[in-house]
């Protein structure tokens, strides 16, 4: 009975790079090695099932050391590139490194067969044992689900004739020298009477080609890798590219987080004034993003000028967008209760296209007033995924971070004239501002006319601050925020309900910003 090997990729991907190429050439392994799948068995079998013997082990892998035929999936190759720290030059010093891999479905399994080799039944419930236990091939991140299957498929790849002229070289066991041990390191006598160091210490495997370690073969400097033969491969079918089967479509990022650092952070009074810079830092970014599409580089005399409308929160002639809450919303907060501004939220609910993340992925550094900021975004996804943080959480209580501003005037005349008492003394004009707050409440779905709105006379311990001491006008021409009708309140809702909560005059520059007392756990949510 034909030996058939079933591996599928949960995650959609196949992180490994063949034999002799490096990380950093950009080309994957595919098909999946022969080679690399029996060491990953032999690890498997050390590591999970030390019951099995040395001969069971061996009785079954012999007959995998044949060159298989293969049945690939529709695939296509991807990268991502990462700047890692290596710190050659100095702490700062990063280097390019690519990741790339091969993008499969989740649900279309790469098929590995054996068409003339057989087990008995013990063995075979042996090697199923093994790749049942088995939970990667290739990098850590290559998740795989491996096991047996029945039946004999139709193959889409096997070894080449003489006369291919493009054929792909497959790294597989050498049916003659796998399981031979003339490589295999020994110790020096003279060592281990002294007594072995840890590190000089063998694996504990058999003394097989199969079981050489990486770090030995390449420290030897083989010509080739013993117990192992490329063999060319052809393929049979042309696979179909997998393009949107690689991963199911995903929405838009409507969420980014930053994380902020410098030798001082800004105090939380300088809200407004930080969520301008990170406001005109994106927009310059988001520029250049355009530029490099368009030109092909950032710098172009006479260069047209891009604008997003979800950082502008303006059309293309620079008018403001009719719906007036769907462009982004910077929402600077101190999540550590120093005094100190230590977070970034750029909330859009229309969305995050993809040239706006690029540009939010690459601003990495930021002056406000006298500050030198780095900025990491430490998150990117929807609402539902930071459900965790006291600005995005669910809660019945929310307590002000920054002065709520009122959205209109005192209305002295006509049949929505607001009542008189709100004209006379100080606790009447709280009582307007108390008014507005429900209003804006109610204009993002909010139960403003059950919310209870208790007035707080400042926000944060470290120090307290009242509304006057926050800066309260934005740096464009005619903003009258500091003159406005302002307050800090503690909100209790009749039921828990969803961050964030930013309202009123400039409430996409952080005014008017409230945070959840205690966000629920997501397990409490549904009692």
């Amino acid at each position: 009975m034909a030996i058939v090997i079933k591996l599928t990729f949960p995650a959609g991907r196949y992180h490994a790079t063949p034999w002799g190429r490096h990380v950093n050439e950009g080309v994957p392994e595919w098909p999946p090695s022969p080679w690399r799948l029996l060491r990953a068995l032999i690890a498997v079998w050390k590591r999970t099932c030390p019951g099995f013997s040395e001969s069971q082990v061996r009785r079954i892998l012999e007959p995998l050391t044949q060159p298989p035929r293969f049945r690939l999936p529709r695939h296509s190759v991807a990268h991502t590139r990462h700047y890692m720290p290596w710190e050659k030059k100095g702490p700062a010093d990063r280097t390019l490194v690519f990741d790339t891999f091969v993008c499969v479905d989740r649900e279309e399994p790469l098929l590995i067969g054996w068409p003339d080799a057989d087990l008995s039944a013990d063995d075979r419930g042996a090697l199923a044992k093994l790749l049942d236990n088995l939970s990667s091939l290739g990098r850590a991140e290559a998740w795989v689900q491996a096991e047996l299957a029945e039946q004999v498929f139709e193959w889409n790849w096997e070894p080449a004739g003489q006369d291919d002229t493009s054929p792909v070289p497959v790294l597989c066991a050498d049916p003659t020298s796998a399981f031979d041990g003339e490589h295999y390191p020994t110790h020096d006598p003279n060592k281990l009477k002294k007594g072995l160091k840890p590190d000089e210490r063998l694996f504990d495997c058999p003394r097989w080609h199969l079981c050489l370690d990486t770090q030995t073969i390449q420290g030897r400097r083989w010509p080739r890798v013993p117990g192992a033969v490329w063999v060319n491969y052809h393929c049979l079918a042309e696979t179909e590219p997998a393009t949107k089967a690689c991963s199911p479509r995903r929405t838009m990022p409507t969420i980014a987080r930053y994380a902020l650092d410098g030798p001082v952070l800004p105090p939380v009074r300088l809200t407004l004034s930080l969520a301008e810079d990170v406001r005109r830092a994106l927009m310059s970014r988001y520029q250049k993003v355009k530029q490099i599409q368009q030109y092909g580089r950032t710098h172009t005399p006479n260069a047209e000028r891009f604008t997003s409308r979800v950082f502008s929160g303006k059309d293309e002639r620079g008018r403001p967008l009719q719906d007036e809450h769907a462009h982004a919303f910077y929402l600077p907060t101190d999540e550590d209760g120093d005094g100190r501004l230590d977070h970034v939220t750029v909330y859009a609910p229309g969305g995050l296209p993809g040239d706006e993340v690029r540009a939010l992925d690459a601003l990495r550094w930021l002056r406000c007033g006298d500050l030198d900021l780095s900025l990491l975004l430490v998150g990117l996804g929807s609402e539902a995924e930071f459900r965790h943080t006291r600005i995005l959480g669910l809660s019945t209580a929310w307590i002000s971070v920054s002065p709520f501003l009122v959205t209109r005037h005192l209305k002295r005349r006509g049949r929505k004239r607001d009542p008189r008492e709100f004209f006379d003394t100080p606790e009447g004009r709280m009582e307007f501002v108390k008014q507005v707050l429900r209003e804006e409440l109610g204009r993002r779905g909010l139960p403003g006319d059950q919310v209870e709105i208790e007035p707080l006379e400042s926000v944060g311990a470290h120090p307290a601050l009242r509304p006057i001491e926050f800066r309260l006008q934005r740096r464009k021409p005619g903003d009258n925020g500091s003159s406005r009708p302002r307050g800090l309140f503690r909100l209790r809702f009749p039921h828990a309900v969803p961050g964030p909560i930013a309202v009123g005059h400039s409430c996409h520059f952080g005014l008017g910003l409230f945070l959840a007392e205690k966000p629920l756990e997501i397990k409490e949510v549904g009692h």
